[in-house]
């Protein structure tokens, strides 16, 4: 409660302007290193961070493969992303292999062209149903047909796995071997807002072009300081 004294309820402007702080570089660090991944952007809105950030990595020309029990908010940014979508049975992973198989066989619809990328999206823990994602398999799935892995925790992380690292440390799975992870710190960090962890690359993609990060309002410091508080 001492920060509401020292730090200002909202930087009221975008992280592309002046809403970027100190303590908004110091939340990005702990999650990367606390992930292991090379860096972090974070996000004001957990909804948000999914509705988006998936309408910036893929659009016209690419497929999206979705767990059929996937958040409104992946399938909100994924329906305005212009991919074609797909879904498949819920942790049903011969599914999803027969659905990629076909998606590279046949190509995109008329044209047979190659999809420029497919994306796989599942959740570490499905919030409705309290089930984990068989994570192991679908990783081991989509790396064999060479599609990219967006992991959703915002029910999994800090409460999955020794340490609360998640459904990758929960299921033994290299966060190397996911491309995209995406949580929130509305949960076991008792603030607001997301976030999405990947490659540096990755990272300063999104945050020259997400709508989340160019446009809307940063996170409030008074937030990003109980959150560096929750990790101590």
């Amino acid at each position: 409660m001492g920060s509401l004294s020292k730090l200002p309820v909202s930087c009221s402007s975008s992280r592309s302007e002046a809403g970027t702080t100190a303590l908004h570089k110091e939340v990005e660090g702990i999650v990367a290193r606390f992930l292991g991944k090379e860096d972090c952007v974070c996000l004001n809105m957990g909804f948000n961070t999914n509705a988006t950030t998936i309408p910036t990595l893929v659009g016209r020309g690419d497929l999206i493969i979705s767990d059929e029990l996937n958040h409104t908010s992946i399938v909100n940014g994924a329906r305005s992303s212009g991919a074609a979508i797909r879904t498949f049975g819920h942790n049903d992973t011969s599914h999803l292999e027969d659905i990629l198989r076909e998606g590279i066989i046949m190509g995109q619809p008329r044209t047979r062209r190659p999809w420029r990328k497919i994306l796989v999206i599942v959740e570490g823990i499905y919030s409705m149903e309290g089930e984990y994602c068989d994570l192991r398999n679908v990783v081991r799935v989509a790396k064999k047909y060479g599609a990219y892995v967006y992991l959703d925790e915002a029910h999994s992380i800090g409460a999955m796995g020794p340490t609360g690292r998640g459904c990758c440390e929960y299921t033994g799975v290299n966060p190397a071997d996911v491309d995209v992870l995406m949580g929130t710190f509305t949960k076991s960090f008792g603030g607001m807002g997301g976030y999405i962890a990947g490659s540096k690359d990755l990272v300063n993609y999104l945050r020259r072009h997400s709508a989340g990060s160019a446009f809307h309002n940063s996170l409030s410091p008074v937030v990003c300081q109980q959150i560096i508080t929750s990790f101590k």
